[in-house]
């Protein structure tokens, strides 16, 4: 492309400048009609061959999208998973190093009194449950 690009200033440049001689010879203009006629056939050519490149189906347009949809959906999802991988990894860490500081009589007390908590509310909800069948609601 920047090849083109450069050739096509370069054949300019050699058209408009070069020669301090005026175009109203007809040699001089034909030699810049036809100069300038390859010029445009060789940028025609160009872009039709990156046409032919391209798929030109729509099927084929279709594939490609969804290809390239389901390849930014991917991405996504693995930068997401990373995402929850490191957050993870970091309230481990927390957890971890709470739990450490705490002493180990301190932790059987704490686990001791969270059963005791929950055995207190699985009875709670029981004694509920059946004042609720039974019909004598407070």
């Amino acid at each position: 492309m920047a090849s083109r690009s450069l050739s096509g200033a370069l054949l300019l440049a050699m058209i408009f400048g070069g020669s301090p001689a005026w175009a109203d010879e007809p040699a001089d203009q034909l030699e810049r009609a036809r100069l300038l006629r390859e010029f445009q056939e060789a940028a025609m050519a160009a872009v039709s061959s990156e046409a032919v490149k391209t798929p030109s189906l729509p099927a084929a347009a279709i594939d490609m999208e969804r290809l390239r949809a389901t390849d930014s959906l991917r991405a996504r999802q693995f930068e997401d998973s990373q995402w929850r991988k490191l957050l993870g990894d970091q309230q481990m860490q927390l957890y971890q190093s709470s739990s450490a500081a705490v002493s180990q009589p301190q932790w059987r007390a704490q686990i001791l009194e969270r059963d005791r908590q929950a055995q207190d509310l699985s009875a709670d909800i029981l004694r509920r449950d059946l004042e609720y069948r039974s019909g004598a609601r407070r």
